[in-house]
């Protein structure tokens, strides 16, 4: 089965077919009874496509649309092709409900959710009164499938996975001092330091400062001013921020005359946080979910993928995971033959061993977490590069 369904996925030069539905804001039909047939999958995608969330789903919904493309290009899976309704949330959660009820009504067959749990509350409410199983597609925060009774599946690692990652690479290369920046406003940003603390102390290094931002922040003098002050102990930063914040924050720092590597999670993998300049980012090391490195096939999909859908190149990483998300329900159609919501749901959790383009994944029995490899990116004269691929060996618990 996983053969056929990468035999369908291949990644060929031929040229994309149009989404049967239309992409970006606001997409899709207006009548329920076009999708009534059992030979389509709908997947409503309510992504954040403006917003603080924007950074992660305008790429995906730009790799899992290709994804789409292959897939029906192929003749679909068992007879049964694939199409696309977006809309954007505009990154706020009392619009996902909305967002999600208007998918729902258009004929959704499977939701695809927003980047960050606090966005998707409404989604999950929807998804949970209708019995339609949720993706989360480029989210990282393994609460996503605890918030509601729908069934939710990651389509990548969870934030203990990966900033454990990034932990023990930093060891590794002989950090073993780090200041912590974190920010209550979500999750992403606030459990996911705690999981670097936590990781990296286990390793034997020390957490020798804290401080905390809040998204969305223009001012980063006064936090910027607490660290130069510990400057000379400080080894290397972490912090789980995201653009726009990251790259001021990085140029913020040089500013006062903090020179420390900056780390931090999937979030600095986008081509906004190389604004910040090569020399300040020299020394950066995050966590990903691949690396196009010439002649893989990561390096094909952003190649073929971008030519058609641009988006890709603003986050290859996260827009493999929208890819990803087509894989995953290509092995769920190929098992089930079915487009229900519950067969699709069934077929899902019982996934084992996919290999798919960032990562092999099981659900069964993981609570809809796979616990996948992570990659270790860095920045070398002012571009990412690959640095390492592995499973951490100490994992905390989420």
């Amino acid at each position: 089965m996983k053969s056929m369904q990468r035999g369908i996925l291949a990644l060929a030069a031929a040229g994309a077919l149009v989404l049967t539905g239309c992409s970006g804001q606001g997409s899709g039909s207006d009548s329920a009874s076009e999708n009534e047939s059992s030979n389509v999958l709908t997947i409503g995608y309510a992504a954040a496509l403006t917003g603080d969330g924007a950074a992660g789903d305008v790429p995906g919904l730009a790799g899992l649309q290709y994804g789409v493309d292959k897939i029906n290009e192929s003749g679909g899976v068992n007879g049964i092709t694939l199409k696309v309704i977006a809309k954007d949330t505009q990154s706020d959660s009392a619009l996902g409900g909305t967002v999600a009820q208007e998918l729902v009504d258009q004929g959704a067959d499977v939701l695809v959710g927003p980047p960050f749990p606090g966005m998707a509350s409404g989604v999950l409410q929807i998804a949970a009164d209708n019995g339609i199983p949720v993706i989360a597609g480029t989210s990282t925060q393994p609460e996503y499938t605890l918030m509601s009774s729908a069934d939710v599946f990651l389509a990548a690692f969870g934030d203990n996975v990966q900033n454990a990652a990034v932990a023990q690479h930093l060891l590794s290369v002989g950090h073993q001092k780090a200041f912590v920046v974190s920010s209550p406003d979500m999750t992403y940003t606030s459990n996911g330091a705690n999981f670097f603390a936590d990781a990296f102390e286990n390793g034997g290094g020390e957490v020798i400062g804290e401080a905390t931002y809040s998204i969305g922040q223009t001012d980063f003098s006064p936090l910027v001013t607490s660290i130069a002050a510990e400057k000379e102990n400080i080894e290397v930063i972490y912090t789980p921020m995201f653009p726009p914040d990251l790259p001021s924050f990085v140029r913020a720092l040089r500013g006062a005359g903090v020179d420390a590597p900056v780390a931090g999670p999937d979030g600095f993998h986008t081509a906004e946080v190389l604004a910040a300049g090569q020399e300040a980012l020299e020394g950066t090391y995050f966590s990903t979910h691949g690396f196009e490195i010439e002649g893989t096939p990561l390096a094909e999909f952003v190649e073929l993928a971008s030519a058609s859908h641009p988006d890709v190149k603003d986050g290859p990483a996260l827009a493999a995971l929208g890819y990803t998300v087509v894989e995953i329900l290509a092995e769920a159609l190929a098992t089930s033959s079915s487009t229900d919501s519950a067969a699709l749901t069934e077929a899902i959790q019982n996934i084992e061993g996919l290999e798919t383009l960032t990562g092999e994944i099981t659900y069964k029995g993981t609570g809809g977490v796979p616990r996948k490899t992570v990659t270790i990116g860095g920045v070398e004269n002012g571009e990412f590069v690959f640095v390492d691929a592995f499973v951490p060996e100490y994992i905390p618990t989420p």
